[in-house]
């Protein structure tokens, strides 16, 4: 099961994932502010619930993802501990979005969205795009879950022979 949930060689399923959550939670926020704007908001503020529960359905593939690689990092080094705080801090701005949603869907009929959940809304996404600023540090400074291309003699990467077809050999 954990093949599965970590992916193919070389396409790692979790950074693939990460994007959607990453981009629906602030995108409610969005919502929230036209919520404030429009005469009536009520529209806006269903948008932005239906963005939160889109949001967190996309984040537990996310999170099982992540999680079985989190698994394969070696315990005690730095990298685990960038690791543990990344899933801390992910975990912890999904909880505010579940708790968000939750509050949410005890009044949809509102004409714009509470103050308080805004703030919620906004501490979540402040933690999301920290959680996320600590995953890219651990692709691109620790290079986990990143495959080294193999060379040819030339030293040109190796082709994937599935695109041959795209990039034909040079004369």
């Amino acid at each position: 099961m954990a093949n599965l949930l970590r992916g193919g060689k070389g396409r790692p399923l979790h950074p693939m994932l990460v994007h959607f959550p990453l981009a629906l939670y602030p995108a409610s926020l969005l919502f929230d502010g036209l919520s404030y704007l429009a005469a009536d908001g009520n529209p806006w503020v269903r948008g932005a619930f239906a963005l939160i529960v889109a949001g967190l359905a996309v984040s537990l593939p996310a999170a099982l993802t992540g999680f079985a690689d989190f698994l394969l990092v070696e315990s005690g080094t730095r990298t685990w501990r960038l690791a543990t705080t990344h899933l801390t801090v992910m975990l912890v701005a999904s909880v505010a979005f579940l708790g968000g949603a939750l509050l949410r869907a005890r009044d949809l009929d509102v004409t714009a969205t509470p103050a308080g959940l805004v703030v919620l809304s906004l501490a979540g996404a402040g933690l999301l795009a920290f959680g996320g600023l600590l995953g890219g540090d651990l692709v691109y400074r620790h290079g986990r879950r990143v495959e080294a291309v193999p060379a040819t003699p030339d030293g040109d990467p190796a082709r994937d022979p599935d695109r041959e077809q795209d990039h034909p050999a040079r004369p």
